[in-house]
């Protein structure tokens, strides 16, 4: 190696953080220079934002600075939105300005897909990020205390409706979570104003089942639990119109909702590229089998911007655990590619799915066998929780669950 490698990281969610702890393992810190540029300067855990959402965690719980991360190392950050990668001439253009590159990992992740659903974007809370999971956390608690004041039944029935519009992951997480807020915590703040019959909630599936990529088992005590918790789950619905007040569907029937969450879709963050590189018909970046793009050895995409295509012609789920191991891999085939040593081609095994559902309930399966219950959802909690860098964000999140164990949750608004 001639002169020092600059490697530019875009995005700092689960694909670039995972490359970078990677990388930085197996590098001499006078070989390299890190760069990651990122909308913010934080590392933010996705798979807990429903929590944060629904009073379970604070906000500053599941972010984690990228700078006390990367500090002891030849790393910097540079909080910028990313308008265009040249790859032939090795630079990233900002709102900030140009960066110039010897490597570079796209990761810059997803974003909502409304899907062309006439209404949905207009009418519809998101869930994507911090700001959307305290703008609908502090929406749950205005629209009760509103609908606490009301004497007439119907009309708190009508602003206490909700729906949450997509059965994968995030849809089912939510949703549990959301009947434990709306018919334990609420409940018990609001006795006397306001009761259980006044409150609705429905999940509502495109598809005949919840959590297509998971395993039937998952699927189908997922289900139970959630109609256990009085949720309305609705399959086989397409939406085609979302408006303020009411859900229609394709077959023309409909549901009465004021309040309605659309997590049915992501698609990948849109960014230029030159020149343009193949992408699947979903828009996302086609791998080749180290993870990087066709004809470009120096450049890697990871995570829900890019597609790894499988032997049996499928792609990767956008999933946090793909995406982390796939910024595993790619630090180390970075240090490699660095030292001239031979890459290793990427290869996913899942290690098992779980799926949180409420206080106290979770399930997960791994070969085949299914398991739900306390077991499943500590087992939950403790996967997560390893998964931050810091051990101090790890104590704070269990302080956060162990408090919200023996007390309701909080309901202040931020």
């Amino acid at each position: 190696m001639k002169k020092k490698q600059r490697i530019v990281i875009l995005g700092a969610g689960f694909a670039g953080i995972n490359t970078y702890l990677s990388l930085i393992k197996r590098v001499h810190e006078k070989d390299v220079e890190i760069i990651f540029i990122n909308k913010t300067n934080y590392f933010l855990f996705t798979p807990m934002l429903h929590e944060v959402a629904t009073g379970s965690l604070g906000p500053r719980h599941v972010v984690e600075s990228v700078r006390n991360i990367i500090y002891k190392t030849p790393a910097d950050l540079i909080v910028a939105e990313v308008e265009k990668v040249d790859l032939e001439k090795k630079i990233v253009f900002t709102d900030k300005g140009r960066v110039e590159f010897d490597y570079i990992v796209i990761g810059l992740g997803a974003t909502t897909n409304f899907c062309d659903v006439a209404g949905a974007q207009e009418n519809s809370f998101v869930l994507k990020d911090l700001a959307d999971a305290i703008k609908l956390r502090n929406h749950f608690i205005s629209i009760f205390e509103e609908a606490s004041t009301i004497p007439f039944e119907e009309e708190r029935k009508k602003m206490l409706s909700f729906a949450v519009i997509g059965g994968g992951p995030t849809g089912v997480e939510l949703a549990a979570e959301m009947a434990d807020f709306f018919f334990d915590t609420f409940r018990k703040y609001y006795k006397g104003h306001i009761c259980t019959g006044d409150v609705s909630l429905y999940l509502i599936n495109s598809g005949k089942e919840l959590l297509t990529m998971f395993s039937s088992g998952i699927r189908q005590k997922s289900l139970e639990v959630l109609r256990g918790k009085g949720i309305k789950v609705l399959l086989d619905k397409m939406v085609t119109n979302v408006s303020k007040e009411k859900i229609i569907f394709t077959d023309g029937s409909s549901v009465d909702v004021f309040n309605t969450v659309w997590v049915a879709g992501v698609k990948p963050i849109p960014i230029e590229i030159l020149p343009e590189v193949e992408k699947d018909k979903a828009g996302r970046i086609i791998t080749d089998e180290f993870l990087r793009v066709k004809n470009f050895k120096h450049v890697f995409a990871l995570g829900d911007i890019s597609a790894f295509i499988t032997k049996d012609g499928k792609s990767l789920p956008m999933l946090a655990q793909v995406a982390a191991r796939q910024g595993k891999a790619t630090g180390k085939n970075i240090s490699a590619s660095i030292y001239e040593k031979k890459l290793s081609k990427f290869r996913y095994i899942s290690k098992g799915n779980l799926v949180s559902l409420g206080t106290w309930k979770a399930v997960g399966g791994i070969a085949g066998i299914t398991w739900s219950g306390v077991f499943a959802w500590w087992l939950w909690r403790t996967v997560y929780l390893y998964n931050f860098a810091s051990w101090s964000n790890r104590i704070k999140i269990v302080i956060d669950w162990t408090v919200n164990m023996f007390s309701p949750r909080d309901i202040t608004k931020a």
